[in-house]
């Protein structure tokens, strides 16, 4: 399988969007625990801010689908995402090509 990457920017914190986080981060605890994400994390300088994930995935269709059940995305809290296909050159990460 080869590696994405998802770039999350975020609308700006509401009190719902703080709710809303532990249903996000099980859902992406699954994903890790399943092997799909295999490394993800919030982005914490710039604006707006955003969080950037590596998924395993066969394509970039493939992948928006298993994000599309991410609550932050789901309910409205992820501005903007782009998924693309990362071709790793240097290093490696377990289980992407």
């Amino acid at each position: 399988m080869a590696a994405y990457a998802v770039n999350y920017t975020y609308v700006p914190e509401t009190d719902e969007m703080t709710a809303a986080r532990p249903a996000h981060v099980d859902f992406l605890s699954e994903l890790h625990s399943a092997g799909t994400l295999l490394v993800s994390g919030r982005l914490t300088e710039g604006d707006p801010l955003g969080a950037l994930l590596i998924i395993r995935g066969e394509s970039v269709e493939e992948v928006e689908k298993i994000m599309d059940g991410d609550p932050f995305f789901s309910d409205g809290f992820v501005a903007e995402r782009q998924v693309r296909r990362w071709n790793i050159v240097f290093g490696s990460i377990d289980g992407a090509e």
